[in-house]
């Protein structure tokens, strides 16, 4: 078991991926980070909400949420879900989207390097 952190916007985003799955129906699995994290998820939303754009932004990139403990398995799903919005991320780019960001991706691709330092660090 590992302790895991991520800036407000990874674990918001990766939420939010869980989210709309749940609520499109297409579900999670019983074992997944949602059920265990949603609540945090929640509450880290209703505070963004309240906040004005600058104090958003600040809490996003600046603000930290940690997990203790985190299982193997865990770790495994988070990696799934980071390395799925990485190719987004990547398909936005190799498509001259609007939307696309360099820095985006690159979050996300150092994100995936952490969590998998992480196994390796646990065998």
């Amino acid at each position: 078991m590992d302790t895991i952190q991520f800036s407000v916007h990874e674990f918001v985003t990766l939420m939010g991926i869980l989210h709309e799955r749940v609520r499109d129906g297409d579900g999670v699995p019983a074992s997944s980070v949602w059920h265990k994290w949603k609540a945090r998820y929640k509450e880290v939303d209703t505070q963004l909400e309240k906040l004005d754009m600058m104090d958003r932004a600040d809490m996003l990139f600046d603000g930290k949420i940690k997990f203790a403990d985190v299982p193997k398995t865990d770790i495994q799903e988070i990696m799934t879900l980071v390395e799925a919005h990485a190719a987004h991320e990547q398909s936005l780019i190799d498509d001259k989207d609007p939307d696309a960001d360099p820095d985006e991706l690159e979050i996300w691709q150092t994100l995936y390097a952490r969590l998998e330092t992480s196994l390796d660090w646990e065998g």
